[in-house]
């Protein structure tokens, strides 16, 4: 089981995974249309405060739990968000740990998202 207790984005993973802004980030969704859009946050949050078209849901802190739930191939670009930006900095670090190369990690979460006046689905 990998411990995720105190898992920043520190220097040594700084190459690991890329954080962006909302602008960015919603770019890539338009622009790569084959990545993978994971959500990290709990499914009350999921239902609550909506979530990104095409986005799959897994928590943060169950990523190694839900391997089969995510991509096969670890070269597939995932576009990983959480509510604000700090869960989804532990969850690009298990990925990372999984063996996953290409990480684009939204910084300010699904409020910044939502902030810059992109569009959130609610529902399944």
């Amino acid at each position: 089981m990998i411990n995720l207790s105190g898992c920043l984005h520190s220097a040594e993973d700084s190459d690991a995974w890329i954080r962006v802004d909302a602008k960015t980030f919603h770019a890539n969704v338009e622009e790569m249309g084959d990545a993978f859009i994971l959500d990290v946050r709990t499914s009350e949050e999921w239902e609550d405060d909506g979530h990104l078209e095409g986005a799959f849901l897994v928590q943060h802190d169950e990523i190694e739990l839900e391997l089969d739930n995510l991509p096969t191939d670890k070269d597939t670009t995932i576009l990983l968000y959480c509510r604000s930006g700090n869960r989804s900095q532990v969850a690009a670090k298990a990925l990372v740990t999984l063996g996953f190369t290409d990480i684009i990690e939204l910084e300010s979460g699904i409020n910044g998202w939502k902030d810059a006046g992109y569009p959130v689905n609610y529902g399944a």
